[in-house]
């Protein structure tokens, strides 16, 4: 390991102590789960249980971004009933997935939506707390000020906040006045006696590609935990067809999921590697990341939409479950137009394990689908993946 790279390790180590222990022992359990998915190809029912638990709490936001799947310019959740919308995933059901679970010693994603919104919030914080779960909370930032009581002093709480630029290039995106708003929120954190472990995911865009290396100073300069620089997840209409295609023959199933990123991305490409270059050659007091690797991976990013650019095989659908407001078991949150089952009236070994799953798992064997190739999940469970 790098010297600046121990620098890192040891100072995050040192604000967060529980969550890099947290880190490391996932690490191992993920690598024992690799060799398993490897070596037992002809056993895709009997998958051991997950070791991450995602669970989608509401649809509803309070925000429109431009760049949203759900809510955004080309989101698929605008033509939803205002019943669908309103639901939230139920706590009296939630509590019984966790008494199912709870002795896999289990990791968990809550997203929306806005997950904030969800109006059991606060008693899901403290669930975690008292269990020593640790749960990565997907956010936008605008409520955490309202949840200051439950988020102190609760070392479970990691929290991804969305902030995409500076105060302009930001509240183009995403709303007047949401940065100002969001900063005075992460400095809140920070004022804590134990502020929470704090990551920031910048979505790239051309709106605010001139904007990164300053944002990465900024966010450094705060004292955040970690920065994400994410290239904006978007599809081709031929890949669009083609899930569709996918869907119908093996599940026929109609999708709807991924007309929410059914849009062209026409990023800067010098600008591009100028800034994610200058980043690079910056030695950060923090970890940066980003899915692609080098600066000049954004062309084939851009021109082959259908191809990732390193990994090429889904490890997720052996690692975690994902569900829905409404309960279902979906092999993915971000296009859940599949269930294999709904935790209202089976158990999750029984899903998880399912004819569905077992079908859906040696199809993706073969070949992942064709709307997966900028899925943050290739790059978050990528076996090769060196880093926690």
């Amino acid at each position: 390991m790098a010297l600046s790279s121990k620098f890192k390790f040891l100072n995050l180590f040192y604000r967060h102590p529980l969550y890099v222990m947290h880190l490391v022992n996932l690490k191992m359990r993920l690598i024992q789960r690799f060799s398993w998915i490897k070596h037992n190809y002809d056993k895709d029912s009997q998958v051991p249980a997950p070791l991450i638990y995602k669970f989608i709490l509401t649809k509803r936001c309070n925000l429109r971004c431009k760049m949203c799947m759900l809510w955004g310019e080309t989101g698929w959740c605008k033509n939803e009933s205002q019943e669908i919308i309103s639901q939230e995933l139920d706590w009296g059901v939630f509590r019984r997935v966790i008494e199912q679970i709870r002795d896999y010693h289990p990791s968990f994603i809550f997203t929306g939506g806005e997950p904030l919104l969800y109006s059991h919030f606060a008693k899901l914080a403290l669930l975690l707390k008292d269990n020593k779960w640790f749960a990565t909370i997907c956010t936008n930032g605008l409520l955490l000020d309202k949840f200051l009581e439950v988020i102190n002093n609760n070392p479970y709480l990691i929290f991804l906040i969305s902030l995409d630029g500076l105060e302009e290039e930001n509240d183009l995106l995403r709303g007047e006045g949401v940065y100002k708003k969001v900063l005075g929120n992460i400095k809140l954190l920070k004022s804590l006696k134990k502020p929470p472990y704090i990551g920031i995911q910048f979505t790239i865009r051309p709106e605010n590609i001139k904007a990164m290396y300053r944002f990465c100073q900024e966010m450094a300069a705060l004292g955040v935990d970690w920065i994400l620089l994410n290239p904006c997840w978007f599809i081709s209409q031929e890949q669009a067809r083609a899930y569709e295609d996918f869907l119908m023959k093996n599940f026929n199933n109609r999708p709807k999921s991924h007309l929410g990123y059914l849009f062209p991305y026409m990023l800067d490409r010098k600008e591009f590697i100028n800034q994610f270059q200058k980043i690079k050659n910056e030695q950060w007091p923090i970890q940066i990341s980003c899915y692609l690797k080098e600066p000049q991976d954004i062309h084939p990013y851009l021109d082959m939409p259908h191809i990732p650019p390193r990994n090429k095989f889904c490890y997720k659908q052996w690692l975690r479950m994902d569900f829905t407001p409404q309960g279902d078991v979906t092999p993915c949150a971000q296009f859940p137009d599949l269930s294999f089952g709904n935790i209202k009236d089976s158990a999750i070994e029984k899903i998880w394990n399912s004819y569905d799953y077992e079908k859906f798992r040696k199809l993706i064997r073969e070949k992942y689908l064709p709307i997966c190739s900028k899925c943050n999940a290739i790059y978050l469970y990528d076996a090769d993946r060196i880093f926690l």
